[in-house]
C-alpha cells in the first residue's frame, strides 16, 4: 500500500503520490503559506507526507513550519499535539510544575497503551531554556513543549521520526562563539540580540495606516523581503514572530476585503434607486 494514501478527519483524501503531488503543487503557489514553502512543492510534499502521518491537515501542519540551517522544523505547540492525537496515550500528558526562576523544572508524565505504569521525564528550565523571547514571556508553556519531546523521543520515538523544533536549534551558536574566536563574523547574531528589532510593533503601525487591500499586499511582500533577508544575513527572525505578523497581516487584509465588499455594496444600492423624472 502506498503510505501517501490516506484520508482523515481532516476531510483531506490523498490517493498515492500523485495525489500526493498535486496538493503539494497546489499548497505551494498559496501566496499564504510560509514563505519558505512558496514555489517549492518539493518541500511542500516533505509537510504532507509528515501531516499524513501524524493524520492532520497539510495546511495546518505547513503554518507550523520553520527552516532552520536547512533542515525542516515543527513548532513547539505542533508537536505536542502530534503526540497527543497519535493514539499512543491512555488519556493525556500531565505536566507537574515545581520550583521557581531558574530552579523552574517540570515533570511530563503519559500512559502508553497496554502498560501498567506512566512514564515520566523531567526537565528544567535552566538546561532547556534558549534566547528565544518566548522562554522569557511564557517559560511554563515553553517548558510544556520542550518535556514533551523528550518524553516522546524516550518513550515514542516512532511519533517524532527525527522531528525537531526551531527552538532547539537556539543555543547552537552560543557554543561555537564560544568555542571559535576565529573572526568577527559569530559575534553578529550576538549583536542583533543585544539589539532587536520591535518588528511586532513596527508592522502594527504600518498595517493600521493601511487604508487598502493594495496598501496590505506591499506589506506581505516587504515582511517576505524582510523574513528572507534576516536569513540570508544569518540572523533568522523567531519562526514565533514570523507566524504572528503573517496573521496580523492576514485579519488586515480580512478587514480591507470586507470594508470594499461593504462600500461596493453600499454603491449598488444608491445605483439602484431611481432617479424622478
Amino acid at each position: 500500500m502506498n503510505a501517501l494514501t490516506a484520508q482523515n478527519h481532516t476531510g483531506f483524501a490523498i490517493d498515492g503520490m500523485q495525489g500526493a503531488m498535486s496538493l503539494a503543487k497546489a499548497m505551494a503557489s498559496a501566496r499564504m503559506v510560509p514563505q519558505h514553502l512558496q514555489d517549492s512543492p518539493g518541500d511542500c510534499l516533505m509537510v504532507i507526507e509528515q501531516a499524513m502521518r501524524w493524520q492532520m491537515s497539510p495546511f495546518a501542519v505547513a503554518q507550523a513550519t520553520a527552516v532552520v540551517r536547512g533542515k525542516m522544523c515543527f513548532e513547539g505547540k505542533l508537536v505536542a499535539a502530534a503526540i497527543q492525537t497519535s493514539g499512543i496515550l491512555e488519556g493525556r500528558l500531565h505536566y507537574t510544575f515545581s520550583g521557581e526562576g531558574a530552579s523552574r523544572s517540570v515533570e511530563c508524565s503519559g500512559h502508553i497503551r497496554g502498560e501498567s505504569k506512566p512514564r515520566t521525564v523531567e526537565v528544567t528550565l535552566a538546561s532547556a531554556a534558549t534566547e528565544n523571547q518566548w522562554w522569557k514571556k511564557t517559560p511554563d508553556q515553553m517548558l510544556t513543549y520542550h518535556a514533551a519531546r523528550v518524553w516522546a523521543r524516550r518513550h515514542t520515538p516512532e511519533v517524532m521520526l527525527g522531528v525537531y523544533s526551531p527552538d532547539e536549534f537556539d543555543d547552537a551558536p552560543a557554543r561555537e562563539t564560544k568555542s571559535i574566536d576565529l573572526t568577527p563574523e559569530p559575534q553578529r547574531p550576538v549583536e542583533q540580540e543585544q539589539r532587536p528589532i520591535d518588528y511586532v510593533a513596527m508592522f502594527d503601525a504600518r498595517l493600521t495606516q493601511c487604508t487598502d487591500i493594495a496598501c496590505v499586499d506591499r506589506q506581505w511582500k516587504a515582511w517576505s523581503r524582510t523574513v528572507e533577508k534576516a536569513k540570508e544575513a544569518g540572523r533568522p527572525i523567531d519562526p514565533e514572530i514570523v507566524e504572528r505578523i503573517q496573521g496580523m497581516i492576514g485579519e488586515r487584509m480580512a478587514d480591507m476585503q470586507e470594508r470594499e465588499n461593504q462600500i461596493a455594496a453600499e454603491q449598488a444600492e444608491v445605483e439602484a434607486v431611481e432617479v424622478p423624472a
